[in-house]
């Protein structure tokens, strides 16, 4: 809920441009992504009406957004109609309550839809950043909102650049190292959930590849740049022997100096490169679970590490097997090499929440949320030192 979308380019202060006010992210059993936006309107009247739904055309465009939607207290035939044209659903009043009372087996609030941890976590983040200038405010923004919108080498690039803030600038304090680790791992889960998907249309090999090309030279498809990096290499080697030959013509010893070659360390891949391909391959070899592993993180980074408890309940259970866990753990693993261990300690802690839910359990729906819990919600989290034998 409100995702900020930032503006390029933009002057001090205006570099949000707007917001999303609902963001979903739809994930199919081939591991395809779609994406959808939610605007909420509170008036009542056909005032604004048309141009609100023209507005959510161009949004959809801007965004390249698979599905937006309109929801408006009222919707009016001439509303409906414009709306029909230009692809976009409206949703009145009506539609929604109806909606609200199918899904009342759900937590109302929970991690980012508006649970009270979350943002109470967030809003201190956004505090504490104030005062950590080696954390750049834009990719801060990036891996918290405009991150969800992002392509698999973008989401790589900026998780590996968070590593190397956190380095220049050191600790972090809580609740900040907590937040901007569990978005980076959404990244890296974001990232590989979409490589995985390719996997259906292209081998690994041409993934690599492309994965390559996009996150040294920038652009998977380019193919000039290492071609005239070989070329300058050439042209230095030339100028050296030259130079060389001139010297020991005029009686100087012969001297060999080695320099390293420009097209070998622009096109040297990113030292995590096999690791996040093996993340990858394991995620397309289980879909049923990966299609589920954003919402899972989702619950357990803004909603279980942060001490609330609507991840307990029974309509979170099958996100919460061991096969979930296990691909969670793998994740965590490749974010630590993406972006180092100082990145990724203050997720450790879900080494030992309690994955004991099945794929198999089919909820009551017609049960409201929070009459019973999956979890026994009076046993604690074990911190790492609380282990047996540690």
């Amino acid at each position: 809920m409100r995702v900020p979308l930032p503006a390029d380019d933009a002057d001090a202060g205006r570099d949000v441009l707007t917001d999303i006010d609902v963001l979903s992210i739809d994930i199919d059993s081939r591991l395809r992504l779609s994406r959808s936006s939610l605007e909420c309107k509170s008036g009542k009247g056909q005032s604004g009406e048309p141009g609100t739904i023209l507005w959510l055309a161009g949004f959809r465009q801007l965004l390249d957004l698979d599905r937006v939607t309109l929801v408006r207290q009222v919707v009016s035939p001439r509303g409906q109609n414009l709306a029909r044209k230009l692809g976009i659903v409206v949703m009145d009043e009506a539609t929604v309550s109806r909606r609200e009372k199918a899904h009342a087996w759900i937590p109302e609030r929970f991690a980012h839809l508006d649970g009270p941890a979350c943002s109470t976590a967030e809003s201190r983040t956004d505090t504490q950043l104030k005062g950590l200038p080696g954390i750049p405010g834009g990719l801060a923004r990036f891996l918290r909102g405009d991150a969800l919108l992002a392509d698999s080498p973008a989401l790589l690039r900026a998780v590996e650049s968070l590593g190397a803030a956190v380095v220049r600038q050191g600790v972090l304090p809580e609740p900040a190292a907590g937040v901007l680790a569990s978005h980076a791992l959404i990244a890296v889960l974001l990232a590989a959930i979409q490589d995985a998907g390719r996997l259906d249309d292209v081998p690994e090999r041409v993934l690599r590849r492309r994965l390559e090309g996009a996150l040294t030279v920038g652009d998977p498809d380019d193919g000039y740049v290492l071609a005239m990096l070989e070329r300058a290499d050439a042209f230095f080697r030339y100028v050296q022997e030259r130079t060389h030959k001139a010297y020991v013509g005029a009686g100087a010893e012969p001297i060999r100096i080695d320099y390293p070659s420009l097209r070998d360390e622009m096109a040297a891949p990113p030292p995590y490169l096999n690791d996040y391909i093996d993340f990858v391959e394991r995620l397309r070899a289980n879909p049923q679970v990966a299609r589920d592993l954003l919402q899972t993180a989702e619950l357990v980074c803004f909603d279980a590490l942060l001490g609330d408890g609507a991840w307990k309940e029974k309509a979170f259970a099958h996100l919460f097997t061991t096969e979930h866990k296990g691909l969670l753990l793998v994740a965590l693993r490749c974010l630590s090499r993406i972006a180092g261990d100082q990145v990724a300690m203050p997720l450790r802690g879900i080494q030992n929440l309690p994955f004991e839910g099945s794929a198999g359990l089919v909820p009551d729906r017609s049960e409201p949320s929070g009459q019973r819990a999956l979890f026994d919600a009076t046993s604690p989290v074990k911190e790492p030192h609380q282990e047996e034998g540690r």
